[in-house]
């Protein structure tokens, strides 16, 4: 099973969240050419979207316990068993905010070429990771210690994990078993480097990086926004951790969609390296703003902590705002 876009450079587009009075079209930022493009998703209303790492398909899910994967461009549907099928979901407890329940959905490969392929999810309380393959009437909830899981990316046959305190845990998926094998719990990046951040994990020219992002949460006068990042490559072997100052001609890309790594971002029009891209997946903190979410967006570049627009718009929403999507 194939892992992230670094082969060919992708041009990333920006999916904008859906508007009040025109909720079947959804608008599309295309950052090489500065020009934003409009199609009518009537399948996308009412839906919160992640992205799952394969050109065109994102995870949708409604206020119905309903989920799918759904392709942009071929309008494929793959039905998914419903949030009942998740070890744990309490539907009286999350009425009214069940779109918000899966918090990050990563596949391992493309539906459209395979049908071997997991789906894998970080789900909420008791904030699991469950996964589902093609035929199985439920998901499937792997045991690990408790853990509140903050991002999880594909690679090599494995999905890997990162809590909140910076542990990298590893679901090996190599061998013949239907059930995973959980390796041990690896040290990552110390608490004191994490506390109070929102992680996110992807593999990049053979290493595993951990980004960190400082500003998700609420401050004491009730704002939120990136302060800064740092990037940290990960020696799972030797359980060392290493700050990366300058990613290269890298540029990564992180929100409410599977962490990405673009490898030759001098090659895009419009996309520079050493630059984390960056939107807004900050819910617990703006569930309760009026607008939503959406506000947080911008390019952050690695090297002088500056911070610029990729997007000049206003796109806000409660549960559906932007996210990257990959063509």
């Amino acid at each position: 099973m194939g892992n992230l876009r670094e082969e060919v450079p992708a041009v990333p587009w920006l999916m904008l969240a859906e508007k009040e009075g025109k909720e079947e079209s959804r608008e599309f930022f295309d950052l090489s050419k500065d020009v934003t493009y409009s199609t009518s998703f009537p399948e996308l209303v009412g839906k919160r979207c992640l992205g799952v790492g394969f050109p065109g398909w994102i995870f949708t899910a409604d206020e119905q316990k309903k989920m799918n994967l759904f392709h942009l461009f071929s309008r494929s549907v793959i039905n998914l068993p419903d949030m009942d099928m998740l070890e744990g979901f309490d539907y009286e407890w999350e009425r009214g905010s069940c779109r918000y329940y899966v918090e990050k959905a990563v596949i391992s490969s493309n539906p459209l070429t395979t049908s071997d392929y997991v789906l894998a999810l970080i789900q909420g309380y008791p904030r699991c990771f469950a996964f589902w393959r093609p035929g199985q009437k439920s998901f499937t909830n792997v045991e690990t210690p408790r853990r509140a899981y903050s991002d999880i990316t594909w690679h090599g046959g494995q999905f890997y994990g990162v809590d909140f305190m910076g542990n990298i845990i590893i679901f090996d998926f190599r061998g013949s078993e239907e059930y995973p094998t959980v390796a041990t719990v690896v040290k990552g990046i110390p608490p004191s480097l994490t506390r109070g951040t929102q992680l996110y994990m992807v593999h990049s020219l053979g290493e595993l990086l951990v980004i960190t992002r400082d500003g998700a949460f609420l401050d004491e006068d009730g704002s939120y926004g990136v302060k800064e990042f740092h990037v940290y490559k990960i020696d799972v072997d030797r359980e060392s951790y290493e700050e990366v100052a300058d990613l290269g001609n890298r540029a990564l890309f992180l929100g409410s969609s599977a962490t990405l790594a673009v490898a030759q971002a001098y090659k895009i029009e419009g996309c520079k390296g050493n630059c984390i891209y960056f939107t807004d997946d900050c819910w617990q903190s703006y569930f309760n703003i009026e607008r939503g979410g959406g506000k947080d967006m911008g390019i952050y570049n690695l090297l002088d902590g500056t911070i610029e627009p990729h997007y000049t718009g206003e796109s806000y929403h409660k549960f559906s705002p932007p996210l990257w999507i990959f063509k």
